[in-house]
């Protein structure tokens, strides 16, 4: 997971594209958009043949020249601009490209990624992104660099939701104690763990209990009850989390019907005839 800042300063998590699946998109865009400009290649050679001038071939040249450089760069811009930042590749595989604060694409960052994609795709083979990308922390390319975008996968999968065992004494532990609201990320891995715990070895799966019960104990204050081992400190701390965070709705979904009763009723007790 990755933080993403809006331009109204909040805090998103969201999962970056990895390298695999935005080099599979780009070869599906790059075989579609190739069919197509082979596929007018051909019609076009077959208009020359019927007409066969000098001037229509020197003519035909242009025009194909001029179309192949539209297929590989104004194609590429138009159908990400008009998509929000998708393509067909993009959809197959689950990932959009969106601005670095969150935002939907402009045509000047769908135009700069276009005029950079021959450079970092055709003509070094996928090479130049595939080694900036690796380097990078979000799998950018260097037209995501001078664009100011991101790729984002829109199918990560999260941790599937299930309840855990919480012991009496931690519960109660849990409702007198001080605990702060944890990081997404951290609190992905904690349910993540739950989830995925019994498929560890017990040596590994004690190390990683205990590993990410230290992140949490940072969050709660007093400490839990002496002899709670870090696994049912992990499940106490993310079941009270989910419990707050459906406290929460609860509470807001109340304050809504609140005040939308308010707003049907008319001020210092008049009433419609």
């Amino acid at each position: 997971m990755s933080r993403l800042v809006t331009g109204e300063a909040i805090s998103l998590s969201i999962r970056p594209a990895s390298l695999m699946a935005r080099a599979g998109s780009c070869a599906i865009d790059f075989l579609i958009y190739m069919i197509v400009n082979i596929a007018y290649l051909i019609g076009l050679a077959y208009f020359l043949g019927r007409i066969g001038t000098y001037q229509s071939e020197m003519l035909a040249g242009t025009i194909a020249f001029l179309a192949t450089i539209f297929t590989i760069v104004g194609v590429p811009c138009i159908v990400e601009y008009l998509t929000r930042g998708r393509s067909v590749g993009k959809l197959a595989l689950g990932l959009r490209i969106v601005r670095d604060d969150g935002g939907a694409l402009a045509f000047r960052h769908s135009l700069i990624r276009a005029l950079l994609w021959p450079f970092e795709i055709l003509g070094s083979g996928g090479g130049v992104a595939a080694l900036v990308g690796l380097f990078s922390a979000d799998t950018k390319r260097l037209g995501d660099h001078l664009a100011g975008t991101i790729a984002i996968s829109e199918r990560a999968k999260l941790p599937a939701a299930r309840t855990n065992h919480v012991k009496p004494e931690l519960a109660a532990w849990a409702r007198s104690a001080d605990i702060s609201p944890i990081p997404a990320p951290l609190q992905h891995r904690a349910a993540q763990f739950l989830t995925t715990a019994h498929m560890h070895t017990e040596e590994s799966r004690w190390a990683r209990s205990v590993e990410i019960a230290d992140e949490l104990n940072n969050y709660a204050a007093p400490a839990p009850p002496m002899g709670t081992l870090p696994e049912e400190f992990i499940a106490t701390i993310v079941e009270f989390q989910r419990w707050e965070g459906y406290r929460r709705a609860q509470k807001a979904q109340k304050a809504k019907e609140v005040f939308a009763s308010r707003m049907d009723r008319l001020p210092h007790g008049l009433r419609l005839q």
